[in-house]
């Protein structure tokens, strides 16, 4: 793992790699801007009704009642987009990341078996279930990770083991999809890799590169596996010299 993320972090420099990162930076910040805009009109269509109809000396308080529960709805709202934001903004990248795993795989796997991308169509249908997929992990799992962090090791730990589950299947996905159907895996990605790029999430900048560096190590864990088990594979002369 290792190797991998160092191998990625060397070709940082590649501008290929930089055009996805590009886009999915403005998509995502538009998206959790507009959601969070929803979200609080949302919240305040459903508080408005129930302060008007507050009575007795709770009448003379629902002005700021009703202010306090927008912003408190509006700000759950907020915690459960910034958890989700890695999730989107990941999503995003995957729709203009293929030239970036071009990029990697020409550079250390020329000879590797490699099809062309899935279309725009189908790599967008992807995205998009793979963002209703992490809203629904993130809204189950979002009441114990409110909870746990209050107890921040536990936090912590929870948030970095759903993002790299949730990142390194995504992720894991797209690299299949560009290998033949006979060497595919029914289970794609690699948890830890994913746990690692969750974990560089948390750094300002940083995280605008972590789901590239997370999709590139995946392609060097994957390919440097198919390398390493071609080059163990006695060739047929081999086979006869040795008879």
């Amino acid at each position: 793992m290792i190797r991998d993320f160092t191998l990625s972090f060397s070709q940082l420099s590649d501008p290929r790699l930089w055009k996805p990162i590009l886009w999915a930076t403005i998509l995502s910040l538009g998206a959790i801007f507009i959601t969070i805009l929803i979200g609080g009109a949302f919240v305040f269509r459903i508080v408005d009704p129930f302060s008007n109809n507050l009575s007795g000396w709770m009448s003379r308080a629902d002005g700021w009642l009703e202010g306090v529960a927008v912003i408190v709805g509006t700000f759950f709202i907020g915690v459960l987009g910034y958890f989700f934001l890695a999730s989107v903004y990941a999503a995003f990248l995957s729709i203009f990341i293929d030239d970036a795993l071009d990029a990697v795989r020409e550079q250390h796997y020329p000879d590797s078996a490699w099809i062309k991308p899935p279309g725009i169509i189908e790599s967008t249908i992807s995205s998009l279930r793979f963002i209703i997929w992490s809203l629904f992990i993130y809204l189950l799992a979002s009441p114990l990770l409110l909870v746990s962090y209050f107890i921040p090791p536990v936090g912590l730990v929870l948030q970095f083991l759903l993002g790299g589950y949730l990142l390194s299947r995504e992720y894991g996905q797209l690299i299949e999809l560009r290998l033949p159907r006979e060497v595919r895996q029914k289970k794609p990605g690699k948890l830890a890799h994913g746990t690692v790029a969750t974990f560089l999430w948390t750094f300002p900048i940083i995280n605008l590169v972590a789901p590239m560096l997370l999709g590139a190590s995946l392609v060097h864990a994957r390919l440097g596996t198919q390398v390493k088990k071609t080059k163990t594979i006695p060739s047929p002369r081999d086979t006869t010299n040795s008879q």
